[in-house]
């Protein structure tokens, strides 16, 4: 198991952080998602702003995880690229760290 793992865990005992961790993973999920569309689109985050219409900011925000976009500004950018957004709901785990 790797340091940051060990140190993870030992890190989700306290459960005010463990609710923190839990309340940004949907922000993760979304930041990993545009920023794997825009890898396999093989695009800088310029380009892809550009192809979106919107700031570059807005995608250099969405990549950094720091941000919950509303669904209204992820259905404009999966529009303006021509894809759709696919919603999928999952059980929890009991962790994050596994």
């Amino acid at each position: 198991m790797s340091d940051l793992k060990k140190h993870l865990q030992e890190k989700m005992k306290n459960p005010a952080f463990a609710r923190a961790w839990e309340e940004a993973e949907l922000e993760y999920q979304i930041s990993r998602a545009v920023i794997k569309l825009r890898l396999d689109m093989g695009l800088t985050q310029k380009q892809l702003a550009q192809k979106a219409e919107v700031p570059q900011s807005v995608i250099a925000r969405l990549e950094s995880g720091r941000h919950l976009p509303s669904l209204r500004s992820l259905k404009q950018i999966a529009k303006k690229l021509e894809l759709h957004i696919v919603l999928d709901f999952k059980p929890q785990k009991k962790s994050a760290i596994v």
